[in-house]
């Protein structure tokens, strides 16, 4: 059986993987994960004209930015205030970007087999599980690394912050998006 390395072992929720990206240090892959989600999403909602016409585009780059900071912010504050634990305002926002990969599977899903393909319902399905399992899992297991919490305190840090990120990004990315699921 073969091991997964890098970014896929982060599909799997395992507690190494985010150790490992913690001690990593940068933000650089986080950041190239989360907005690599939201251009490819962008790209997926206005083609070759977003390129062309930008706005659009860097509008699509600035919610994800602004998500991916209110959601890791918000995570932040509960973990301070109500836990009272000291982790770093930087390892939570660069832990959280790692959480945003089902995002970019989500993308490139949308961009090979709904935009590609014509196909609907696949697109649909790995969109849902997707928002709706995939990227809590993340949350929680990175407010874990994040916060040195078990999984029920880390799933307390994580809810709030996951709704309110879901309300306000997910419903702007349906709005932008909905044509093509």
């Amino acid at each position: 059986m073969a091991t997964l390395t890098g970014p896929a072992r982060l599909l799997r929720v395992d507690r190494g993987t985010w150790v490992r990206y913690e001690a990593a240090g940068g933000l650089g892959s986080a950041v190239l994960v989360t907005m690599g989600a939201y251009a490819i999403l962008a790209f997926d909602r206005f083609g070759i004209q977003g390129l062309l016409a930008p706005r659009a585009t860097v509008r699509m780059l600035l919610i994800g930015f602004y998500g991916w900071l209110w959601l890791a912010g918000a995570a932040w504050l509960v973990g301070r205030l109500v836990l009272a634990t000291q982790a770093p305002f930087v390892t939570v926002f660069r832990l959280y970007g790692f959480a945003h990969l089902p995002l970019l599977v989500v993308a490139i899903t949308i961009q090979v087999v709904s935009v590609a393909f014509r196909i609907l319902g696949p697109s649909l399905a790995v969109a849902m599980f997707s928002v709706l399992v995939w990227m809590p899992a993340l949350v929680v297991s990175a407010s874990r690394q994040a916060f040195e919490l078990d999984t029920r305190p880390a799933f307390l840090v994580a809810a709030g912050p996951y709704l309110l990120w879901l309300a306000v990004v997910g419903g702007l990315l349906t709005a932008q998006l909905g044509h093509l699921l």
